[in-house]
């Protein structure tokens, strides 16, 4: 298939941390710290079809569990709905990960 606009990831903001500032944000937990497979994490995002990716943050929250996908769910309650529907199981190619 051809390629398009939704093929490619860029990211544009960048953050800075003074030295051990990131590592005692994520020990506070501002950060969380998750391994995924290149599929969830490169996964197109296309929001032109009638069913909606969800986004990437949210896909991680969910396959960490627990916790983390009830902050989730907490934060985004309106849109838990919206993305109900997946017919994949989020759990394929997932490697948890830590600190």
């Amino acid at each position: 298939r051809p390629m398009s606009g939704f093929d490619f990831k860029f990211f544009v903001q960048s953050n800075c941390w003074l030295p051990t500032q990131l590592g005692n944000e994520i020990r506070d937990g501002t950060w969380f710290v998750a391994k995924v497979s290149k599929e969830v994490l490169f996964k197109s995002r296309d929001r032109l079809g009638l069913k909606r990716a969800k986004p990437l943050w949210t896909e991680v929250m969910e396959l960490l569990g627990g916790s983390y996908q009830s902050m989730c769910q907490s934060l985004y309650n309106d849109e838990n709905d919206y993305y109900s529907n997946q017919d994949e199981d989020p759990n394929d190619d997932f490697d948890f990960g830590g600190f």
